[in-house]
């Protein structure tokens, strides 16, 4: 970064903590393209970085009385986009564990008639969803889910990274979610049995 764009970061900085929505669109257009790339690696895929933007760009201008004494605001809101992303990650594990602590749950007690039809409706969904996966996604998915590997031993197995074998899963959930609901089950989602 050059000193006069540090100068003028700083200066829209100053403004934006003055509530100079003016300055507020400048630094959103200068920064929004530059940083789309960088929160596109950061959640490789698994949700719209234009929504996580946009919670960073929101948090900026909800806290931006402390603006003024930013030293360096590109590192500033690199930092932030980072924090985002992170509790965006954590949001995803979260509910993933909430939903195999309901399927766990739910497992224990008996079927009625209707869930049981729900359940086979639901399985035979999820076959065709694992079906359409990518092959990464698919084979990762199949060793979590169908041979119960942890994300540890499949990062083993297939020689990646744990965070590569935690997005592929991530993803490949999403996708097979995505396919139930689009082929008419949406209304026994409740029902997370397969998940």
């Amino acid at each position: 970064m050059t000193t006069d764009q540090l100068y003028q970061d700083r200066e829209l900085f100053r403004r934006i903590a003055l509530g100079d929505e003016d300055a507020f669109r400048v630094l959103f257009h200068a920064y929004n393209k530059m940083l789309l790339p960088f929160v596109v690696k950061l959640v490789s895929g698994l949700h719209d970085p234009a929504e996580i933007l946009q919670e960073v760009f929101l948090r900026l201008w909800k806290h931006r009385g402390k603006l003024a004494d930013v030293e360096n605001p590109k590192a500033y809101i690199v930092r932030i986009v980072s924090n985002e992303a992170t509790t965006y990650m954590q949001k995803l594990a979260r509910q993933n564990r909430l939903m195999e602590k309901a399927i766990r749950q739910r497992s224990q007690d008996p079927l009625t008639p209707e869930e049981q039809i729900a359940l086979k409706e639901t399985a035979r969904l999820v076959t065709n969803a694992v079906e359409l996966l990518s092959p990464a996604c698919r084979q990762v998915y199949i060793l979590s889910r169908e041979e119960q590997l942890s994300l540890p031993q499949i990062a083993e197995k297939l020689q990646l990274s744990e965070s590569t074998v935690k997005n592929q899963l991530v993803k490949a959930l999403k996708d097979i979610r995505l396919y139930i609901r689009k082929n008419g089950l949406s209304t026994f989602l409740s029902f997370p049995i397969i998940f």
